[in-house]
């Protein structure tokens, strides 16, 4: 019993870790695209939301393992999203938007939760034509 309960400390203290590195991310990220035209915005969000939907076909859930995994991809995009050059920047948005989109979904945590549906507003809002340039979706503090 006290195994289990070890267990899933580690489990939700990790949980925490991974999301704490994605918010600082996802803050970065989100400078990057204030930066962006909207057409390159839209651009991004519909190559993103693309490669989510081939993804998702699927309807396999990722394992803990599989989640840490896309966890680093994010973290591996993050230099890309800083990069002066479009092309590598367009990489690193989509990248980084696409493993934290898999890698918050279906957690168990709030907190985790709300980075999920911070990171699906932002793929909305790139979406959208009807909104003017403004950018409007939250830093999470």
């Amino acid at each position: 019993m006290t195994q289990n309960v070890a267990q899933r400390m580690i489990s939700r203290t990790t949980a925490f870790a991974r999301y704490l590195a994605l918010v600082r991310q996802f803050n970065v990220v989100h400078g990057a695209i204030s930066e962006l035209s909207k057409d390159e915005r839209r651009k991004i969000a519909l190559t993103a939301l693309s490669e989510l939907n081939r993804a998702e076909t699927s309807h396999v859930t990722p394992s803990p393992e599989e989640v840490a995994d896309l966890a680093v991809q994010a973290a591996v995009a993050l230099p890309k999203v800083r990069s002066n050059v479009w092309q590598i920047k367009e990489s690193g948005i989509r990248r980084w938007l696409v493993s934290a989109y898999r890698a918050t979904a279906n957690s168990p945590y709030g907190e985790v939760q709300s980075l999920h549906r911070q990171v699906m507003r932002a793929l909305r809002t790139m979406n959208e034509l009807n909104k003017g340039n403004g950018w409007d979706v939250a830093r999470i503090a």
